[in-house]
């Protein structure tokens, strides 16, 4: 029997990791039953198959589109037995003009006999805290408290749904329930060959060692405190990368503690996310009961010693200020 596998995401758990991974093995695993599809040679995710709904940038289109590229999927192996996997993040997308047509996407693949869905969950304040990380990659983000209010007050952040339950209605507008499985992000990433050996035991495929893609951390998230100095600095533009490095030089040479000892939230901030996603996540949790009981989004906080944004001192903007010089004042004095 034919199976095709919907690996949506979510967003910042780890899915570049785990598309390049599969893209390296891609050979191995199909002599295992696993097909993973090169269907653009230039990504290793495949999301044109979502450009129908979503407006990606032109570079990730494909010639025909997003529900033609998955019939010529069915017809390349709904014939067949094994399982084949397709994985974007951007399947996960909430927003009005990107959110998937999942009725469109499952009539494209009716040729095969299984279809399922599989989503990773993180806990929402790590999750909204890497979502700003990675919006300052390209363009400057809200600052904190007015991401995290608008966060709370729409269920949202960057067309992404803080609130799961609302992800889980929305699929199940084309799956039914026993279709669809969620996995914990942090329980995944301890497991036994981490997250990519956890997806793969969930897909019930053991092909043994594989090859990481950049040992495991593609598109790691740079730690958010640096970075948060580094676009107040760089304001009204999106903060370089030489500037987030030399922030993350001074918080480190000013608290002597490594950077990702930061948290972005202020400690009021941080009640209010975890008074927000407890009840979200355990209606959730409460759903999913009948098909796998025991499922739960993670609930931490961070450690009593963490260095949360109101602990920022002068002394971070006098060092970060240093070693901007550092990295940049020396050439432009060399240069004069």
């Amino acid at each position: 029997m034919a199976r095709v596998v919907l690996h949506i995401g979510t967003h910042k758990t780890a899915t570049t990791t785990l598309q390049e991974t599969f893209r390296l093995n891609a050979g191995h695993l199909a002599r295992h039953g696993l097909i993973y599809p090169q269907i653009d040679a230039r990504h290793s995710g495949h999301h044109g198959l979502v450009t129908d709904w979503n407006p990606l940038p032109a570079v990730y289109h494909l010639p025909g589109g997003s529900v033609a590229a998955l019939r010529g999927i069915a017809a390349a192996h709904a014939a067949g037995e094994a399982t084949v996997l397709l994985s974007s993040e951007e399947f996960s997308r909430g927003a009005k003009g990107t959110c998937v047509d999942f009725a469109a996407v499952r009539a494209a693949l009716a040729g095969f006999d299984r279809i399922e869905v599989v989503c990773v969950l993180r806990e929402q304040w790590r999750f909204l805290q890497s979502v700003y990380v990675e919006v300052s990659k390209t363009r400057p983000p809200r600052r904190p408290p007015d991401l995290l209010a608008e966060a709370l007050a729409g269920d949202m952040t960057e067309g992404l749904w803080l609130d799961y339950n609302l992800l889980y209605d929305h699929l199940l507008t084309a799956f039914a329930p026993e279709e669809i499985s969620f996995l914990d992000f942090d329980q995944a990433v301890r497991a036994e060959g981490g997250i990519v050996g956890h997806l793969l035991a969930h897909l019930g495929c053991a092909p043994g060692p594989l090859q990481m893609a950049v040992e495991g951390q593609a598109n790691r998230s740079a730690p958010p405190l640096p970075v948060w100095g580094a676009n107040l600095i760089a304001e009204p533009y999106a903060a370089p990368d030489w500037l987030v490095q030399a922030m993350l030089g001074g918080f480190e040479a000013e608290t002597g503690r490594l950077a990702s000892a930061g948290c972005l939230w202020s400690r009021a901030e941080m009640l209010r996310l975890l008074a927000y996603a407890a009840p979200r996540n355990a209606r959730l949790a409460a759903r999913l009961a009948p098909m796998q009981p025991g499922f739960a989004v993670t609930a931490s906080a961070p450690p009593p010693d963490a260095i949360h944004r109101e602990d920022i001192s002068p002394g971070f903007w006098m060092r970060g200020a240093r070693w901007m010089f550092a990295a940049q004042g020396r050439k432009t004095m060399q240069a004069a």
